[in-house]
């Protein structure tokens, strides 16, 4: 991603990319006992796509009391 874009990098490299970011986080979590978030998905499949930037997807989230 270039970091003077406003929108993240759609190419499919970047996507697979944040695919593969996001799944070996997602993977990590489970190892700890995550349980499925729905609005976390939502948000991780938006980011994923990059109709998110990695701040936005952030504030999504996290609570605002955790900011």
């Amino acid at each position: 991603m270039n970091l003077h874009s406003p929108r993240p990098d759609r190419s499919p490299e970047a996507v697979a990319a944040r695919k593969r970011a996001t799944d070996q986080a997602r993977a990590m979590n489970a190892r700890q006992g995550y349980v499925h978030d729905p609005l976390l998905e939502d948000a991780t499949a938006s980011y994923v796509a990059g109709d998110l930037t990695r701040d936005e997807y952030r504030a999504r989230i996290m609570p605002a009391s955790s900011r």
